[in-house]
């Protein structure tokens, strides 16, 4: 009973983070990268089919499997969210408290300084490992 409820729970996560994938595909300022890793993530713990289904997925697939396998995170979509967030912050500095924007600047620096460690593409992710540099943060 409790495995079933376990599935049900990380299925419905990757149908969640799935349709919001699907939203940021279309809608700008919404990330569609991170949340197809997201469902993958919660596809992965439940069900196989599912986690097939977004590897091979005609939008998402390359993405996904770039990730999965090199740990590749697009450069458009890492400019895309320094666009995203330098917009986000803009409209902060005239509706929020000061110490809200400070935090939120403090996290969209984490978040870029993260995305910007890894490839942002197959060229630059083959020259990492011809000349023998971390991939990421920890390999």
């Amino acid at each position: 009973m409790l495995i079933k409820l376990k599935k049900l729970l990380f299925v419905t996560l990757g149908v969640i983070f799935l349709g919001f994938a699907y939203i940021g595909a279309i809608t700008p300022g919404i990330p569609t990268t991170f949340f197809v890793i997201l469902a993958l993530w919660s596809f992965s713990k439940s069900s196989p089919k599912l986690s097939k289904w977004v590897k091979e997925h005609k939008l998402f697939g390359k993405y996904v499997t770039d990730w999965q396998d090199k740990r590749i995170y697009p450069t458009k979509g890492r400019w895309a969210m320094v666009g995203t967030m330098s917009i986000s912050a803009t409209i902060m500095y005239f509706t929020v408290p000061v110490k809200v924007l400070i935090y939120a600047l403090i996290t969209f620096a984490l978040v870029i300084t993260w995305a910007f460690r890894y490839p942002g593409s197959e060229e630059e992710y083959d020259n990492r490992v011809k000349n023998n540099k971390k991939i990421g943060w920890l390999k």
